[in-house]
């Protein structure tokens, strides 16, 4: 055999060199099939409590590594973090990171309570978000769209749960109180009487929460203490309305009808008439009054009614005359004889 001669020694390393570069350019010139990004988005919001899947783009051939050390395109993920992927195919190489974020702090929707008044127009609730739904319950149940159809006819009160969603999630429920209320409705009841030596009755209702409430004497509160004789009112009053009431008191030794001694049939406009002065209701009353010859000069069953000072179209002289009464007295709930005298004056 001839020893290579120097010129055949470079031609061949020459032709290895030629292949080497072919070899290499047509290796490099295939297209890379791994797109430049994985994923839609840099960050996944995901609802708190559910589980999600990361699905890497499909590339034929390739080998797929992801930072929890799985091989596959998809992964289900279920915990906040940044998740990444590496892809090889052939001589191409790409990665991508994504970060999943499981929403826990969701905010609910912006809620009021709402009051309403009995037998007047709804109004809609006051709630504010997203994708709105609602339910009877704070948990489970059936979601409603749109609003409550609320009603006034009758009094009464009704919770409602509302929720947002953004972003798929749904949010925690919050209630809603929606509430009819009244006009103030009360009543002070009967005339009653104060215990001698009582430092008086304290007069009292039953508050309804809604209204404010405002005494005769200027006192506030459902309650105040009737130190004597006297007519007392309790004013009411809310957005749906006001409402007074008025009661009388006596003392022990007061009685429902107080007869006076004297009158003056003048025209004058002032004790014209003689008529008993009623304190309380009546509601069973005679008043008969005669005079000197013990003729009937007047009678009557209104204790509203009194005596002109004329009999038989003539006004009666100056002097004395004789009442007689029979009466109810509703205050002490017994029945009350009077009889006595009173003067006619000019």
């Amino acid at each position: 055999m001839r020893p290579e001669t120097p010129s055949n020694i470079m031609k061949k390393t020459f032709g290895v060199l030629t292949a080497l570069l072919l070899f290499f350019s047509i290796s490099h010139s295939q297209p890379c099939n791994i797109p430049d990004s994985f994923f839609a988005d840099d960050t996944i919001v995901v609802c708190q409590g559910s589980t999600f899947q990361l699905n890497a783009p499909v590339v034929p051939g390739a080998t797929y590594t992801w930072s929890t050390t799985e091989t596959v395109n998809t992964i289900t993920v279920g915990f906040n973090g940044k998740y990444w992927l590496d892809i090889v195919e052939g001589g191409c190489t790409g990665s991508d990171t994504v970060t999943v974020l499981f929403n826990s702090f969701l905010l609910s929707p912006q809620v009021n309570d709402l009051k309403l008044c009995k037998g007047q127009p709804a109004l809609p609730i006051p709630v504010l978000g997203q994708n709105l739904l609602w339910y009877t319950d704070p948990v489970g149940g059936t979601a409603n769209t749109g609003m409550p159809t609320l009603s006034t006819a009758e009094t009464g009160r009704a919770t409602y749960w509302f929720s947002q969603t953004i972003r798929g999630c749904e949010s925690p429920r919050l209630p809603v109180e929606v509430r009819v209320i009244d006009k103030p409705m009360f009543e002070l009841g009967e005339a009653f009487i104060i215990p001698c030596g009582a430092a008086g009755i304290t007069l009292q209702v039953v508050p309804d929460g809604e209204s404010d409430y405002t005494w005769s004497n200027g006192n506030h509160g459902p309650s105040m203490l009737a130190p004597g004789r006297g007519t007392y009112s309790l004013y009411a009053e809310n957005m749906c309305g006001n409402h007074r009431d008025t009661v009388v008191a006596v003392e022990c030794e007061d009685r429902c009808v107080q007869f006076p001694t004297a009158f003056t049939p003048n025209s004058d406009g002032k004790n014209d008439r003689y008529q008993a002065a009623c304190f309380c209701p009546v509601p069973e009353y005679k008043l008969v009054i005669y005079n000197r010859n013990g003729e009937v000069v007047f009678r009557t069953t209104n204790p509203s009614a009194g005596w002109d000072g004329y009999y038989q179209g003539k006004l009666q002289p100056v002097g004395a005359y004789v009442f007689y009464s029979e009466y109810y007295d509703f205050v002490l709930k017994q029945s009350f004889t009077r009889k006595g005298s009173f003067m006619l004056v000019r």
